[in-house]
């Protein structure tokens, strides 16, 4: 990737690839890292969804390219990478953000279910953290690993046990990701986001929404601008010094005994 950023801001120079960048707080994320400078590598499913996300990153004057992935599949997650890498020469950011939930009762749960979520939200990280991790030992970059996690890591949510369970797992791969690469001088973090109104499939249980918002101390919901936040913090130069930790956001809900 040529001129991978406009010069500009506290990234300028750097590479991110953005799992899940083309919509909700994914694509917030990836727009937040460009206006710091950084160039963009935009990932999903969807092609058309993709090159709408890279336009507007291209909007923001940074150098930005898009690979369609399913990360439901493993060999998928390591194309991805494998693409990535090859294309930009040099990976400093990758935010792991994708993931996804399918609401059930867990005794109900299938095999292809549990895979689905386990491959989306915890296998797949892993594989790109891998690839990430290797390149930038090799090349010397004092990079950063920012991984996404949730709420029901710490609170279950109703009916996903599975995607719950991966979420916590992905907090303790943070954990032992950033004690091995320290040394390397590599960051990893986690953000662990709350109600956040943007989130797939928000809009499909109000109710449950509006009593997540009532329980909120804050009094309304998460944007995708409060997690996108904390992921660039993550992955400023002057926070080079905080690694392995797992950041809650989520305007003070899990806080207080609901009454």
């Amino acid at each position: 990737m040529d001129h991978p950023s406009n010069g500009r801001g506290r990234l300028a120079g750097k590479t991110a690839l953005v799992t899940g960048s083309t919509r909700g707080i994914g694509r917030t994320i990836a727009e937040w890292l460009a206006r710091e400078g950084a160039g963009i590598v935009v990932s999903g499913r969807q092609q058309a969804a993709v090159d709408a996300s890279v336009a507007v990153m291209q909007d923001l004057e940074v150098a930005s390219f898009g690979v369609t992935a399913d990360l439901s599949r493993v060999a998928e997650a390591h194309r991805l990478a494998e693409e990535v890498l090859a294309r930009a020469e040099r990976l400093d950011i990758l935010v792991n953000n994708a993931g996804m939930s399918i609401r059930g009762h867990f005794w109900e749960v299938t095999d292809a279910e549990w895979e689905e979520q386990v491959n989306v939200n915890f296998r797949s990280p892993f594989v790109l953290a891998q690839h990430a991790a290797r390149q930038m030992i090799e090349r010397g970059t004092r990079g950063r690993i920012v991984n996404v996690s949730t709420i029901g890591a710490h609170a279950c949510h109703t009916d996903a046990a599975v995607y719950d369970s991966a979420k916590g797992a992905v907090e303790t791969m943070t954990r032992n990701m950033a004690y091995e690469l320290a040394p390397h001088g590599i960051g990893v973090n986690c953000v662990i986001p709350g109600a956040i109104a943007e989130r797939p499939g928000a809009s499909d249980r109000p109710e449950a929404w509006e009593n997540a918002r009532r329980n909120i101390p804050l009094g309304r919901l998460g944007r995708a601008e409060d997690i996108a936040a904390a992921v660039r913090f993550f992955c400023l130069p002057e926070t080079e010094f905080t690694t392995g930790q797992a950041l809650l956001i989520d305007g003070g809900h899990s806080s207080y005994l609901h009454e």
